[in-house]
Order: structure tokens, then sequence, then C-alpha cells
């Protein structure tokens, strides 16, 4: 009887040191929660490529590092063009850096890109986000 007793005792023992190892060791960082964000807004191309140049906005692309979106504007024969709603996941309620990159087309000339990156801070799941770029 005695022998059974210290095996239990001994089990206890070495269960109450792996769970106290367990919970001393410190925590692991976790990444900051990730959510679904809408964003529309306008668009031109006129800050990007100057007068004389005709291009209108004809796509417009979106990174936050979690995910990307993107899609064509609502209006793309109109120099200040209308996008979205494109929506992506994105870092919760911490800092990040939006990547924005806009394809820009003249008549009878190649598409040109500019892109441009917009800080966000404590968006939350289900944020509907008006976001112009020039």
């Amino acid at each position: 009887m005695s022998m059974r007793t210290s095996r239990i005792s001994m089990a206890s023992v070495l269960t109450a040191v792996l769970v106290g190892g367990l919970l001393a060791a410190g925590p692991a960082s976790a990444a900051p929660p990730v959510g679904s964000v809408s964003f529309k807004g306008k668009v031109t191309c006129k800050t990007a490529f100057p007068t004389p140049n005709t291009s209108v906005p004809t796509r417009v692309s979106l990174d936050s590092g979690e995910d990307d979106a993107s899609g064509r504007t609502n209006n793309p024969t109109d120099r200040r063009a209308t996008y979205g709603p494109l929506t992506l996941d994105v870092p919760l309620d911490s800092p990040f850096s939006l990547t924005v990159e806009v394809t820009c087309k003249a008549p009878g000339k190649k598409a040109q890109t500019f892109e441009r990156a917009v800080p966000y801070d404590n968006l939350t799941e289900g944020d509907e986000v008006s976001l112009n770029i020039k």
C-alpha cells in the first residue's frame, strides 16, 4: 500500500513540476488580430502625372501585408474616377501601412502606375474607410 501511495505522490509531483514549468514560461508574442475592412473613394492621376498628361485611373490595388485586393475604377474614362468598395483583411487595432497602387492610362500610351503608402491604426472588423488617392 505504501508503494502505491508513493507512486501517486511521485506522479503528482512530476505533474506539478511540468505544469509549473509551463506556467513559468513567458507568453509567445502574438500577431495582431486580422479582420475584413472595405475601402472606397476617389482617385486621380493628375498629381502623379501632371499636365499635359490626360491619364485616367483604370485600376486600384491595395495591399495590407495580410491580404490584397484590386479592382477596376467605376468610371475609367473620368480623370477623377471612383473605386470600390474593395474588401481585404487588415491588422485590427494596431498600426500598419496600406500600400496603394493606381494604374493610369492615357489614350495611345502605355499604362503607368504610381504607388502610395498610407498609415492606418485602430481599424475594426467591418469598418468602411473612405480613401481618396492623389
